[in-house]
């Protein structure tokens, strides 16, 4: 799943992932809804930005879908000052991926992440 709260950026990431041979679940823009999606399609991990709509940000977000559906996080951001880099850190992440990003990065760190969670 993604959640990204700009459509464009989310619809981009989508396609991107599909051209990878991943499948998207869905796209979130907010908490509330990637709670709601990760509840009925259960995904294997999200792509997570870091700003989100809403008061929750993505962090927060990733945190609670490890919590409450055991769904870890990469984030895609292009926020990575030492305080936001250090509450990325305290959720366990399966990578970072800093914006902007090429098509071959993504690869490589969902490569990785699918690696470590198993090949799930």
């Amino acid at each position: 799943m993604v959640v990204e709260d700009d459509a464009l950026v989310g619809l981009a990431v989508r396609v991107t992932l599909t051209e990878l041979g991943y499948e998207v679940t869905g796209v979130a823009a907010s908490e509330p809804e990637a709670v709601r999606l990760a509840e009925a399609t259960r995904p294997a991990l999200a792509l997570m930005d870091i700003r989100l709509k809403g008061s929750v940000d993505g962090i927060d977000t990733a945190r609670r879908l490890r919590s409450e559906f055991g769904i870890r996080s990469v984030y895609l951001s292009a926020y990575t000052d030492h305080h936001t880099m250090a509450r990325v850190h305290d959720t366990y992440p399966l990578g970072f991926v800093q914006k902007p990003y090429s098509a071959s990065q993504l690869r490589t760190v969902l490569d990785l992440a699918f690696r470590r969670l198993g090949g799930a």
